[in-house]
């Protein structure tokens, strides 16, 4: 173990229990429900960031702070904003949708988490994962390999099928369904905190595709200098 993993250690245990504390005296539901957006931000750029950090640990094995970070944070708590607002919208709709025929089950508060989870996921997921995924290789580039890069490149430096395949084809259907659709159940203001604690998984499941990317990426210089 590494110095530096101690004073990370205490971060993430603070973190637990700050987590743990605000949400049991429902403070954070208070303070989701007086400042949505606002809240949504931090939450969203705290916890989505964390869990980059750790992953990148785990993965490469170095605790990276530095301009990219505080840039992708930033964006996480962009992100947030867009979450707060569409968990509201996806919820009223797909209740909506209910009760006037569109879904059936009318009335059953797990049909309505789910059917609000799906509506969610298939629909806003994944241009937020395609957006967050955009703002991390920008930073990457802009601020690590100090490039003047355009959107134009930051787009085109994603590996658009390696986004598909372990978005909607993997981490959609069997982890982000399922695990919203408990969070759909939970009272309204305890969502957009569930959501942000949940952004900690988001965000090591961003640093895994990529890398993904990245091995995809040296697999076709590989082949290419054949």
């Amino acid at each position: 173990m590494k110095k530096n993993d101690r004073i990370w250690i205490v971060f993430y245990v603070f973190l637990c229990a700050i987590s743990a504390f605000l949400t049991v005296t429902g403070e954070f539901s208070r303070l989701n429900q007086m400042f949505p957006y606002t809240a949504g931000f931090v939450q969203f750029a705290i916890y989505a960031t964390a869990g980059e950090l750790l992953s990148t640990r785990i993965l490469e094995g170095v605790w990276a702070v530095n301009r990219a970070t505080w840039f992708k944070a930033a964006s996480w708590g962009f992100g947030g904003l867009w979450v707060t607002l569409a968990f509201r919208v996806f919820s009223e709709g797909t209740v909506r949708a209910m009760e006037v025929g569109l879904l059936p089950f009318c009335g059953n508060a797990l049909a309505a988490a789910f059917f609000t989870s799906c509506t969610n996921n298939l629909f806003f997921a994944p241009l937020h994962s395609a957006l967050m995924r955009v703002c991390g290789n920008y930073a990457d580039l802009r601020f690590l390999q100090n490039r003047r890069i355009t959107v134009r490149e930051a787009v085109n430096s994603v590996d658009w099928g390696e986004l598909v395949d372990f978005t909607l084809f993997k981490t959609i259907p069997l982890f982000w369904i399922p695990i919203n659709t408990v969070g759909f159940l939970l009272p309204v203001n305890f969502r957009v905190v569930f959501a942000a604690m949940l952004s900690l998984v988001f965000g090591v499941l961003m640093t895994v595709l990529k890398l993904r990317e990245r091995k995809n990426q040296a697999k076709s210089r590989k082949e290419s200098s054949r």
